[in-house]
This record gives structure tokens, sequence and C-alpha cells, in this order.
């Protein structure tokens, strides 16, 4: 039994959390944070702040594995990764911007032919020329929607700082789809991060960028319907005909 209620625990830490810092967290009933000054999609405007607890978008932070079947709207992805890497930069202001790199791997998502897609700092998507052919959607990333990868220049980053510049580009890049996924959920989204890294990704990173890895990835889409579990056999269920 628990000496300590943990949402009080959490509820100190919020008041923690506010006190040094301005810009209030996403949170799960579809919203994102304050508006950002930069330009960023359209529908950025039909959005309106989240006033609600982190707890609550922390309560609400669930890996998502099974995705509705159709399609996810280019301009809200936009709109939610804008946010998000508004945030990101905020957090980490004397890092290189160039030392991480986002791709989408654009699966059924609205006004996008299914490819790879460079993600710019505004939410804008820009094609990958001449990248690989998207892996299996199903076997690879539970068949969402939108994926999320991030990559990152290892050498180089080993190059300026040694060893710490390789565990610094490693947290960041981690942070950064935190960052993504929290944002995500406050705008209705769901998904789940995956730490494997995929050969075919670090080839349309490397298409992009030379030197450019596959770190980490976001799989991103709206809930869906979840397989109902089989039933199991009590004792007095007669047995199955053979």
């Amino acid at each position: 039994m628990p000496l300590v209620q943990e949402r009080d625990l959490m509820a100190g830490l919020v008041e923690r959390l506010a006190a040094g810092r301005g810009t209030p967290a996403a949170g799960p009933t579809g919203s994102t944070t304050e508006p950002v000054s930069e330009p960023v999609s359209d529908s950025v405007a039909g959005l309106t702040a989240y006033a609600g607890a982190l707890w609550e978008v922390l309560e609400a932070r669930r890996s998502l594995r099974s995705f509705d079947a159709r399609r996810v709207a280019a301009a809200e992805l936009s709109t939610v990764l804008a946010r998000a890497f508004t945030t990101h930069r905020a957090q980490w202001p004397e890092r290189p911007a160039v030392d991480l790199t986002v791709l989408l791997a654009a699966y059924r998502v609205e006004a996008l032919a299914p490819g790879w897609y460079e993600v710019g700092p505004d939410g804008a998507f820009r094609e990958v020329a001449d990248a690989p052919e998207l892996p299996d959607a199903a076997g690879t990333f539970d068949d969402a929607p939108a994926v999320l990868l991030i990559g990152g220049d290892l050498a180089g980053a080993v190059g300026r700082a040694g060893h710490a510049g390789y565990a610094d580009l490693l947290v960041r890049g981690a942070a950064l789809a935190h960052t993504c996924w929290l944002t995500a959920i406050g705008a209705g989204f769901g998904g789940c991060p995956r730490g494997r890294a995929e050969a075919v990704a670090t080839t349309a990173f490397h298409t992009l960028r030379p030197g450019g890895r596959h770190l980490l990835s976001l799989t991103l889409g709206r809930p869906g319907t979840a397989p109902q579990p089989l039933p199991v056999p009590g004792p007095n269920d007669a047995a199955a005909p053979r």
C-alpha cells in the first residue's frame, strides 16, 4: 500500500516545472501549446491553447499500436510537428539545429503521395528524391498511417565533441521524439516511440544528407479499434470437435 499519493507528487512536480517554464505543455483534449511566433501551417489558427495540468497529458500517454485505417491530414501533422520543434529548440537553444534531421514516412496521409519526406522546422514536408521504397507498414510500424523518423550525423557529433557529442545527440533525439509524442497526444493523435533503427530508413537519411543515420522512430495516427482477444475455454466448456 503506497504511503504517498502519486497525484500529490505529480501536482508538486507540475508546480515546479511551471515556475521555470513559460509555455504550457500539450494536453489530451485536442490542443497544443501557445501559438508560435514563426510561420507554420494555416491550420494553426484553428487550434486553441491547452489549459489543463501536465499530469493530464502524462496520464493520457499510452503506447498506441492499433490505428484507424483512414488517412490523417497533412496539415494537422504539420501543425503538431511545428509546435513540437519550437518547444524542442527552446529546450536546447545552444545546440546546432543541423545535428538532427526528421523524416516522415507517409503511408496514408492526405495530400501526400506515399513516400519519404523531410520535415522542415516549420512543419512543412519536402519529398526526398531518389529515396528507397517504404518498408512494409504492418510488419515494421504497426500499420501506422504516418511515421516520424529522427536521424542525425553521428560522425559529425563525435568530431565536434567526442563521445559526449554522441551521447548528446542520442539524448536530444529521444527528447525530440518524446516532445512530438506529447504534442501529438494533445492534438488527438496517438503513437508509440520505437528505438530500433531500420536500415532502409538510414538509407533514406543518407540519400538526403550523406552521413545521416536513423536513430529512432515515432508512429503516429488516430486511435483505432484494438482486436478483441479470443475467449479462454473454461473447465466446464465442451471440447471442440475434431
